[in-house]
């Protein structure tokens, strides 16, 4: 008996799971978008999509699961085809490019605008933004825990290794890591 209830229990969860996903994948589906039949979305991703926001996502996309994706009023994200990314963070409300054949993923997070502020008296917005651009070329890899700031271009054929913070541009045929030294001491 439990073991029919607990059967039963997952595929209600899993057919819920489904339409979810179903539902939150036409957020994308705004005026002027176009979209590729075959983009796909996985499951526990949470959307803010503005209704006039604009999108261009090719074949064979994927946005997997527990991503965060927010793209606001006039904003325009762009996704080329073959590229997959997953829990991750893509915060747009100017424009974001991402070229083909990329793989993004595990804690990346792209952001094309900052806060912002005054020096006298120094204060920061919580409303008003500057936006930027930020452009990510074919074949970039992200590994865990990058973050990619505005105004930044990243060049075809790049690894971006783990904690990396890409404030400039980076240029084609380029692996860039973060400088971390290991301290050891015996205890």
């Amino acid at each position: 008996m439990k073991t029919a209830l607990g059967s039963l229990f997952i595929k209600v969860k899993n057919f819920i799971n489904i339409c979810i996903t179903a539902k939150q994948r036409n957020l994308f589906f705004t005026s002027g978008s176009k979209i590729h039949q075959s983009f796909k979305t996985g499951s526990d991703n949470r959307f803010d999509i503005a209704p006039n926001a604009v999108f261009e996502i090719a074949e064979n996309v994927t946005i997997n699961q527990a991503n965060f994706i927010s793209v606001k009023a006039n904003g325009k994200l762009s996704i080329g085809k073959n590229t997959y990314i997953t829990r991750s963070t893509i915060s747009c409300l100017g424009e974001i490019n991402i070229g083909e054949n990329c793989i993004l993923g595990e804690g990346m997070k792209i952001f094309d605008h900052n806060h912002q502020y005054t020096k006298d008296p120094f204060f920061v917005s919580k409303t008003d933004f500057n936006t930027g651009k930020v452009k990510i070329g074919n074949n970039v890899w992200t590994g865990a825990n990058v973050t990619i700031l505005k105004d930044v271009t990243i060049g075809d054929n790049c690894i971006l290794g783990s904690g990396v913070l890409v404030y400039k541009d980076i240029p084609s045929n380029t692996i860039v890591m973060a400088k971390q030294d290991l301290i050891l001491k015996p205890i």
